[in-house]
């Protein structure tokens, strides 16, 4: 199961991979809500501070019982050039976070996201 943590640890690594500093560049994140064969994209614009709460905002907002969210890629713009941080997407979905609260395991997944509740 992916977490926010995850992601915020991947834009990181891209900031550092492409030599930026944080806060001086407005992150563009890219996301999609997808039910059944019907995919919508969305995009919100956000500072570096923010980007946990803009993370937790999209997911909430959007993540429902018939339907998944996408974060598909973080963008920033550098010397005219979009640049991606991310090195994958990061999909949520409501079966996966109830398979982990009953403790349930995912075997293509490592154990730390296979704790019981409790």
């Amino acid at each position: 199961m992916n977490t926010i943590s995850d992601i915020l640890m991947d834009i990181d690594r891209g900031c550092l991979a492409n030599n930026m500093i944080e806060d001086c560049f407005t992150y563009r994140i890219v996301y999609f809500v997808n039910e059944g064969n019907n995919g919508k994209k969305y995009y919100l614009d956000s500072s570096y501070r923010d980007l946990r709460k803009s993370l937790e905002s999209i997911i909430r907002g959007n993540l429902t019982l018939t339907n998944n969210v996408v974060i598909a890629e973080t963008t920033v713009l550098k010397r005219g050039k979009c640049t991606c941080l991310q090195s994958r997407s990061y999909s949520f979905n409501l079966e996966e976070y109830f398979k982990r609260i009953k403790g349930e395991c995912n075997s293509n997944r490592n154990n730390q996201y296979c704790r019981y509740a409790g």
